[in-house]
């Protein structure tokens, strides 16, 4: 049993890092591996980023990106039809990438469709979760022609004040620009081995296995929240100290009955800490 419990804590850790420390959307994942043609595209090449990104499709025909980014291209070259078409792909198969919502419904808007240009803008305005402009300013000014003065307005203005806040951040970004062990990195690390040691102490006196884990979830949940990048390090800082200290200080229980309990204890909560860590990263940044 012991040797299962390993090797099911050690695959389940493969994937908690296959997933935690790469928590990027499937479209940015998308931009970065389509790098090459958004350059062709950004810098005006637009016959060579229409050629890679029709190969790209081949490919991966699937990609919402190089759907969008096709339709970008067509659009430049006057092809709006085809742009569309390339749009409607694109949102079939991810809904959740404002900028094909942004792109149909400025399509929309120049063919007067302001109706449904809204709702495009609307639907780019909840996927970016209010923190873009520019669809707060394309749906001003829908509404705008929709006659809904006040909150055309109000949109209008939403989008200066973002623009604002955008213009603003970098003056502050130097001074958070610090390296990854940081102050408070070492400062939550200090109460990472605080609640292990608490940990350490409910595994060797608890006769059943509930108390380590609910204390292991839950401080687990909180080193994610305190650090959502960074939570996977001090995950691996609680594991090592309940080993550690487990193995080498305390030593495991003589009785053979309380000493399955600890051992049970003690990965099931290594398992916890790993899995809590995440959904507390997930959580803060669910937050943003």
């Amino acid at each position: 049993m012991l040797e299962f419990t390993l090797v099911s804590a050690f695959v389940g850790y493969l994937i908690y890092l296959r997933y935690y420390a790469d928590q990027r959307t499937n479209a940015q994942k998308e931009a970065e591996q389509l790098r090459e043609g958004i350059t062709l595209y950004e810098t005006g090449q637009l016959a060579k980023s229409l050629t890679y990104f029709n190969n790209a499709i081949t490919t991966r025909p699937t990609s919402a990106v190089a759907y969008l980014y096709r339709a970008r291209i067509y659009r430049d070259l006057g092809d709006q039809q085809a742009a569309m078409a390339d749009l409607n792909q694109g949102k079939s198969y991810d809904d959740s990438i404002a900028e094909l919502h942004l792109e149909s419904g400025q399509i929309h808007y120049q063919q007067q469709d302001y109706p449904t240009a809204f709702q495009d803008f609307d639907k780019a305005i909840f996927h970016t979760h209010g923190d873009m402009a520019e669809p707060y300013h394309w749906r001003g000014l829908v509404r705008q022609q929709l006659h809904q003065t006040e909150q055309a307005e109000q949109d209008l203005a939403k989008a200066t004040q973002i623009e604002q806040l955008v213009k603003d951040r970098p003056l502050a970004a130097p001074a958070e620009q610090t390296g990854f062990f940081d102050r408070r990195f070492f400062l939550n690390a200090g109460l990472t081995v605080l609640a292990s040691l608490l940990l350490l102490y409910l595994i060797k006196i608890s006769p059943v296995i509930h108390w380590p884990y609910l204390w292991a979830a839950s401080s687990a949940v909180g080193i994610g929240f305190l650090e959502p990048r960074k939570g996977w390090a001090l995950a691996i800082l609680q594991a090592f100290t309940i080993l550690v200290g487990y193995y080498v200080v305390v030593g495991p229980d003589p009785l053979s009955t309380h000493r399955e309990v600890e051992t049970f204890s003690l990965y099931g909560s290594i398992g916890l800490t790993f899995a809590g860590s995440l959904i507390g990263s997930v959580l803060r940044k669910a937050q943003r």
